[in-house]
């Protein structure tokens, strides 16, 4: 158990009790350990310094023991300003406990951790963990945590609760600079997260989803999400943002569509990343904030980036930017049609996704891809989803585009698209973008 004490403008102080039953090393990530101070353990009735060994302290814990010691978070996030670790925004230090937290030997910690943050006057404290009921600003989680958790931020933070469907997005705004008031805020958060729970028909995976938002830099919006100790999202809004911009914004959407979809590891990045790169303006487009035109006319410009190249291993093999982004969202297009095509338009992607979805599984959860590919033709009654693994992933295979938008009656006009209502497959382009029942 961890009891972490902000001072409000740049400290943590943490004072650890532990189980173990032996002498045990105490580590810290390699990048965050030089801001780790007076490492101290209990002995005696006295507190001792704990012996340092580059990240790892050595701490006797015959019997079970107390450690304590102080973080440097203002001067780690400005030193290292990474997302990853620790990074910035004014007055709000956004940092995963894995950056701040001493991790014991998994072998001497095998249950449970828990940790309770006082963030001092005026402040507050956010965090993917899962909240322990009953005991305010105290959260648990397995210790595997440790070596890869999701965000928290510490400090000057605007904090709400949104509503998405049954589930709860909890809202962090680091203020400073940022283009947009707090309601502002809000509205851009809650107007995507509607647009992933309307998908989902109201019961997203996540029932709890940490997003922070901080302004960025540059002209893009950049997002990150980590599903260690539950699903988080962290936004860096671009410099131009404002009222009007977060209205074309898809990133949150994406984010959040990868918050809610099992973790696949990076090896199978071409699936989630090509999920959320397709679904993300589908799921706009039924709810009204992209037009159709725009839907299939993106699709058309950007699906060539995903096709095979010269050389070309198949989506499971090839990890270039265009084969994982655009070739997965290739790989879900293919299956929503094909399903539809197969099944009367009776079945379709959205049914692997809400069959995945009523899992509970979300992005704190790791699936093999095997469990993915089972679930799809299980929710669909086909064999649609293996075979185009098969062909797609496994293989370079291809596929013709041309063809596939004249059988669904799209074609590039301009910067828009018109729609043949004869073509073989018009229905199914209806379909995918027709706002969900339910």
């Amino acid at each position: 158990r961890y009891e972490v004490n902000f001072d409000g403008t740049r400290e943590l102080a943490v004072e650890a009790s532990f189980s173990a039953t032996a002498a045990v090393e105490f580590s810290a990530d390699d990048a965050a350990a030089p801001f780790f101070s007076a490492v101290q353990t209990e002995h005696g009735g006295a507190w001792v310094a704990a012996a340092q060994r580059g990240s790892v302290w050595l701490v006797p814990c015959t019997s079970g023991c107390r450690v304590r010691y102080h973080f440097a978070l203002a001067e780690a996030a400005q030193a290292l300003n990474d997302i990853d670790t620790a990074i910035a925004s004014g007055q709000v230090f956004i940092a995963p406990p894995s950056t701040w937290l001493l991790h014991p030997p998994a072998q001497a910690e095998r249950a449970p951790f828990e940790f309770h943050v006082d963030p001092g006057p005026n402040g507050h404290f956010v965090t993917a963990f899962q909240p322990v009921r009953g005991r305010p600003d105290t959260y648990r989680a397995s210790p595997q945590i440790l070596d890869d958790s999701g965000f928290s931020a510490f400090g000057a933070l605007q904090v709400a609760e949104l509503p998405a469907g049954d589930s709860t997005l909890l809202l962090g705004i680091a203020p400073e600079r940022l283009g947009l008031t707090e309601a502002q805020a809000r509205d851009w958060i809650a107007t995507s997260a509607g647009a992933v729970a309307s998908y989902y028909r109201g019961h997203l995976p996540a029932h709890r989803t940490l997003v922070l938002l901080m302004q960025g830099a540059g002209n893009d919006t950049r997002g990150e999400t980590l599903g260690g100790g539950g699903p988080a999202v962290l936004v860096r809004a671009s410099d131009r943002v404002n009222a009007r911009t977060t209205h074309d914004d898809w990133v949150v959407t994406h984010e959040l569509f990868h918050a809610n979809f099992p973790d696949l590891g990076r090896e199978h990045a071409w699936l989630s990343e090509g999920l959320a790169t397709y679904l993300e303006p589908v799921a706009r487009a039924r709810v009204g904030i992209v037009s159709k035109e725009k839907f299939w006319r993106d699709l058309i410009d950007g699906l060539p980036q995903g096709l095979p190249q010269a050389g070309d291993q198949g989506l499971e093999h090839t990890r270039t930017w265009g084969r994982t982004y655009w070739g997965g969202a290739l790989f879900c297009l293919m299956a929503d049609v094909t399903l539809r095509e197969k099944t009367g338009n009776r079945r379709s992607l959205d049914d692997v996704l809400l069959a995945i979805g009523k899992t509970g599984a979300a992005d704190d959860v790791s699936w093999d891809i095997q469990q993915v590919l089972d679930a799809g033709d299980r929710a669909t009654g086909t064999t649609v989803v293996h075979q185009l693994y098969e062909q797609l992933a496994e293989n370079p295979g291809n596929v013709d585009l041309p063809s596939l938008f004249a059988r669904l009656g799209v074609r590039a006009q301009g910067n828009s698209v018109v729609f043949d209502d004869a073509a073989s497959l018009a229905n199914i382009r209806a379909s995918i973008t027709a706002p969900s029942s339910g």
